[in-house]
């Protein structure tokens, strides 16, 4: 189905306002990144939308559960007005439109409504002949992503970094999920070490993890390079996630750690390759 047929099976849209993509690749991703953060736990929130960034001549989909973030790009044919514009996709939504990607036709045409700059919370997406409309306008209390700003981090917002090899960080995180597994831990430490969680710490030309088993606190330097930063900075994170983030890379591959403004934000790990991982922090409050 061409463009022009694809808007004229739907009269109420704004003609002017659509965005364009090829059907399979944006419900790929967006079955990906939907289903990638959905699982459910007692100890983490379950943040049920995909936040969607619209660029210059693509869309950025992300989503989180708090502790890692997933994010995929679509090129994107867009109308100039709705560029530096976000809306928001239902995950559930999401999910079931995305179950059949091909038989919604080569293309899909998205109209987010919005207010000036504020999504109103209603998204149509035409293909095939059809439309499906999500209306979330109930569920969005308050325009943007939970925790927009921390849980989407820029690469130019950096305000500490340092480059290292896996083989000089992965054995460290394999070492600490040894000592997070360990049996005959007492009730206290076993409802504690649940979440897993690794303070991660930066100062001068030292970078090292700290874990504390509640007899001693356990340090472990690890050997980098290129460190940038102003003062003492740390962070606290899923050890068992960064260690799955890492353990399908080669050992000799060189990896840079972003961090951004602050703790609560996520950090970046930019691959040799230009893939890129993030993992949240974790709150204490």
């Amino acid at each position: 189905m061409n463009t022009q047929t694809l808007l004229n099976n739907v009269a109420t849209i704004n003609k002017d306002n659509g965005i364009f993509v090829n059907a399979k690749e944006f419900l790929k991703e967006l079955r990906q990144v939907a289903t990638a953060v959905a699982k459910p736990s007692d100890h983490r929130p379950n943040l049920t939308f995909v936040h969607v960034r619209i660029a210059e001549n693509n869309l950025i989909l992300e989503a989180t559960d708090s502790h890692v973030l997933e994010r995929a790009n679509v090129a994107a044919s867009i109308p100039s007005e709705l560029v530096g514009k976000e809306f928001l996709i239902d995950g559930k939504f999401a999910k079931n439109l995305s179950k059949s990607p091909t038989k919604h036709g080569n293309q899909l045409g998205i109209y987010p409504q919005f207010n000036e700059e504020k999504y109103l919370g209603i998204i149509s997406i035409v293909g095939g002949g059809e439309e499906f409309i999500d209306d979330s306008r109930e569920n969005i209390s308050v325009f943007g992503y939970p925790d927009l700003v921390r849980v989407t981090p820029y690469l130019n917002d950096a305000t500490v970094k340092f480059d290292v090899q896996q083989k000089e960080i992965f054995p460290v995180l394999k070492e600490i999920v040894k000592i997070v597994n360990k049996p005959g831990l007492t009730e206290e430490f076993k409802e504690v070490k649940k979440t897993e969680v690794v303070a991660l710490l930066v100062k001068d030309n030292v970078v090292k993890l700290k874990y504390s088993n509640w007899e001693k606190d356990l340090e472990f330097p690890i050997a980098v390079t290129n460190i940038e930063v102003e003062g003492e900075f740390k962070i606290n994170f899923n050890v068992k996630k960064l260690k799955q983030r890492l353990q399908h890379l080669s050992s000799r591959e060189n990896l840079t750690f972003r961090f951004y403004q602050n703790a609560y934000r996520p950090f970046t790990i930019s691959r040799e390759n230009g893939g890129l991982g993030l993992v949240c922090p974790i709150r204490w409050y």
